[in-house]
């Protein structure tokens, strides 16, 4: 009898056979169509590739969505303009499929306790309110020509929810965290060639954006700069924070405002008047929070610190009085809400009327939080819609008809309802208190035996305390809540679970400086 083509009694002979014909059909194709589409052919093969390693790249995805997730990368050529991050998000969905299907008894070793849990289903409960929005209120693309707006909003939330179980289920190594969020901070300075590219220079160099997104505001910076001469950075605001970040992570506060003060200092104080110069005054409220958050968890006040920064604060903000008409005017625009400063007419007047518009939009969306009780109005909506007066030129009613609220909890009440604001609630609630106790945990390590790790998730906590209070008191953006929310509470929930492992493992060196010794 004659050898089989396919030996083989599972068949591998034949797979084998498969997978070599469709290289063939592929490198055929590839070949033919390469000079009329490359982008086409390098699509196939990126497609080709992240099937093949299906059942092992999640990890890989989880990693990538770390690291990016600070930066401007966008995916090029595509309409919507999507992050990077958030593409890794989505090809998230089927990898995990696979890596559950193909990995069951490490799925079934995970053991989510009773809050993570919770958690989960919270969010769930809340991906389930945006859908019911978008099959209730209908939803558009404008980007491929549909007639509402806000269809990127659902989709975007929808995939990164997925973030949190993403995280839990590739279980990074303390090592691995700290060198994908170090890459992460790194990333953040793409803004500032996005932003630079954009607002300094013309011609080919704007190309770049293909490439790179701009900051949020980037666009209406420069109008505002051809209008009042005033010239505002918003990349200067992200890269300041991730320098902060890492700064406050490589030591402990005691040690920043101690023995490495005349170095960590200066340094700290120049990234804060840097971010100041991108005209937010966002930074100087998450820095304070986080700054405050830090020292309490830290346990870094005692009665000479807390008389020797009381005296630096003083001394500090009777300076900044006395130059505050010298300063740049972006430095001006942020310090402005500072009672009785005096500050450039142009810089407060900007900042004034700013002020105004948002409590006008505000005043309009308290009235109809009622309305929109237990079904919101939801993200996509046609653009003249729901006008609440005949006039459609001003700010006010500009800014409430495309869901602009500048307020977390009223946006959350508006867009989503009742159902949705309590699942995102129930969700920031059972978060923080995994917080809490992850500081707790940490707390139990000798203060001169934590490691970075134990200092980063000190950070981490503090930054989760600052952001629910900057989005729901301050300035919060309904439509991006998940986006906001969803990896800062992973890696709150994947902090916790490291601490939860061998006690023995927190002592572990990751950096090279590091002395984990009593001193």
């Amino acid at each position: 009898m004659p050898p089989s083509l396919f030996p083989g009694a599972d068949g591998l002979g034949f797979r084998r056979w498969m997978i070599v014909v469709a290289a063939c059909l592929f490198a055929i194709w590839a070949g033919a169509t390469l000079a009329d589409s490359p982008y086409m052919v390098f699509a196939g093969f990126a497609g080709l590739l992240y099937v093949g390693t299906l059942s092992v790249n999640a990890r890989t995805l989880a990693w990538l969505v770390i690291a990016l997730q600070p930066a401007a990368l966008i995916v090029p050529f595509f309409p919507g303009r999507p992050f990077w991050w958030e593409l890794c998000a989505l090809l998230a969905w089927p990898s995990l499929l696979a890596y559950g299907l193909l990995n069951r008894q490490k799925i079934a070793e995970l053991k989510f306790d009773r809050l993570e849990r919770r958690a989960l289903v919270a969010l769930a409960g809340y991906i389930i309110v945006l859908v019911s929005l978008m099959l209730f209120r209908g939803v558009g693309f404008r980007a491929f020509g549909g007639g509402q707006m806000g269809g990127r909003f659902y989709v975007q939330q929808v995939i990164l929810a997925v973030v949190p179980l993403l995280i839990i289920v590739a279980d990074p190594s303390r090592r691995q965290l700290f060198w994908v969020t170090v890459v992460g901070w790194l990333m953040s300075l793409t803004y500032l060639v996005s932003d630079l590219a954009f607002s300094l220079t013309g011609g080919s160099m704007q190309r770049i954006l293909f490439f790179f997104e701009l900051p949020t505001d980037a666009i209406n910076f420069v109008v505002g700069f051809e209008v009042t001469g005033m010239w505002r950075f918003q990349s200067l605001w992200y890269v300041a924070a991730a320098g902060l970040a890492c700064i406050w992570t490589a030591a402990p506060l005691r040690d920043l405002f101690g023995r490495y003060f005349f170095v960590a200092g200066p340094m700290m104080l120049g990234l804060l008047i840097m971010g100041l110069a991108s005209g937010h005054r966002t930074l100087a409220v998450m820095v304070f929070t986080t700054l405050v958050s830090l020292s309490i968890f830290q346990r870094f006040w005692n009665p000479l610190r807390m008389i020797v920064g009381l005296c630096v604060v003083v001394a500090f903000t009777v300076t900044l009085y006395i130059v505050a008409e010298h300063l740049p005017l972006p430095v001006q625009r942020s310090i402005s809400f500072l009672p009785g400063i005096e500050v450039d007419p142009l810089a407060e007047r900007n900042a004034t009327d700013t002020i105004k518009d948002r409590i006008g939009i505000l005043e309009l969306a308290v009235k109809d939080i009622p309305k929109y009780a237990l079904l919101g109005r939801g993200f996509g909506m046609e653009r003249l819609d729901l006008l609440p007066t005949d006039t459609v030129n001003d700010n006010v009613t500009t800014g409430y008809v495309n869901g602009i609220f500048y307020n977390g909890t009223l946006g959350l009440l508006l867009k989503t309802g009742l159902p949705g604001f309590i699942c995102a609630l129930i969700y920031i609630y059972i978060v923080s208190r995994i917080a809490l106790e992850l500081v707790r945990r940490v707390r139990q390590v000798p203060m001169d035996s934590q490691t970075w790790f134990d200092r980063f998730c000190y950070l981490v906590s503090a930054q989760w305390f600052s952001m629910v209070t900057f989005f729901y008191f301050l300035h919060g953006d309904a439509s991006l809540w998940v986006q906001n929310f969803a990896l800062p509470s992973a890696l709150i929930l994947i902090c916790r679970r490291k601490q939860l492992g061998d006690p023995t493992e927190q002592l572990v060196k990751a950096l090279p400086f590091e002395n984990t010794q009593p001193n």
